[in-house]
């Protein structure tokens, strides 16, 4: 008898078709899907503010506090709605922020190399810390092309990821 999980196949395949057609749509157009990922995510991020502000609407009627939880859900709620309303703008300011975050932290890496003695882990985190250092400057001052990279980037691996997955699922199907 053989198992569930092998006359499952197709549900491998299926999760290969789709990042097959998310990869090639992010490779082929990675600023729209940039925003069709940004406006998703500000759309997911309204309904869990609304969740939340239930909840919070539940602790209020159960007399528990409730401050933060109603605090929290309308900051999530308004960040949902600049997301999913402003997404070009709240991608710009995205990017800035990973590009003030990266050039932190390779200076934070920088730093940390100067307390440490060995000479190999010395080289890794100047190497590391210069990359990431050039990493946010190149965000910082060109944002939307640097982003269009990563989402090309990430388009790849989401197509190598799609047909490994095709591929399994064919060989599962052919176990049943």
């Amino acid at each position: 008898m053989k198992s569930k999980t092998l006359s499952n196949w197709w549900v491998l395949a299926f999760n290969g078709i789709i990042a097959l057609l998310f990869g090639l749509m992010a490779i082929f157009s990675p600023l729209e899907t940039m925003n069709v990922i940004v406006m998703y995510f500000g759309f997911v991020m309204i309904i869990v503010g609304i969740a939340m502000a239930y909840g919070a609407y539940i602790n209020m009627k159960n007399q528990l506090r409730y401050g933060r939880d109603l605090i929290s859900s309308l900051i999530t709620i308004g960040l949902g709605i600049v997301l999913a309303f402003f997404t070009e703008r709240s991608m710009e300011i995205l990017v800035l922020v990973v590009g003030i975050w990266a050039i932190i932290l390779g200076i934070s890496q920088l730093i940390i190399m100067m307390n440490i003695h060995s000479p190999g882990d010395k080289r890794m985190l100047l190497i590391n810390g210069i990359i990431t250092i050039a990493f946010g400057i190149i965000l910082f001052f060109n944002p939307f092309a640097s982003a269009a990279v990563f989402i090309v980037l990430t388009g790849i691996l989401a197509v190598m990821v799609g047909i490994i997955l095709i591929v399994l699922s064919i060989k599962l199907k052919n176990l049943v």
